[in-house]
């Protein structure tokens, strides 16, 4: 997704539920919350998308050791692989050496581990499929398959996009 994309996409999820948007990891708690997506620079990577209709307390976590430095301090998301939240990972639009694609992902129960998820999980699933749908819908392969990757309109028209 580009940014482009990313205004559509939010549009589609704020017309689906109440939504709150979480940066995985920043300076405060408050910073956490935000009401869109940040442009893209460092730190701004990853975000969960929580769908307020089912319960959630947010539990966080500090960065004590930071090989960088850079977030040594900062606040990050402890508990959002048992949340009622879908993650999204932008696409860094890097050359093809350091490309990263992004994803829009639910852990789910499988990976949440112990104590797994505590909410109705085949409800959440009708809100998750609705919003993989809509991706397929409006997202293009460039070669079809199960697995391959969907660009949405603007990612697909960019110059240089695999």
């Amino acid at each position: 997704m580009t940014d482009r994309d990313e205004e559509a996409f939010l549009a589609f999820l704020r017309s689906t539920a109440d939504i709150q948007l979480l940066e995985s990891c920043a300076p405060s708690k408050e910073a956490i919350w935000v009401d869109g997506f940040a442009p893209r620079e460092h730190g701004h990577w990853q975000y969960f998308i929580w769908n307020k209709a089912f319960p959630w307390d947010v539990e966080y976590g500090q960065v004590d050791r930071d090989a960088t430095g850079e977030r040594q301090g900062w606040v990050y998301v402890r508990n959002a692989s048992t949340a009622p939240v879908i993650e999204y990972d932008r696409h860094n639009f890097a050359d093809e050496q350091g490309l990263s694609y992004g994803r829009v992902y639910w852990a789910k129960s499988w990976a949440a581990g112990p104590p797994g998820v505590n909410y109705d999980i085949d409800s959440f699933t009708k809100w998750y499929n609705r919003v993989v749908r809509w991706i397929r819908k409006y997202g293009k392969q460039r070669e079809p398959g199960a697995y391959n990757l969907y660009y949405l309109p603007d990612a697909l028209s960019r110059d240089g996009a695999p």
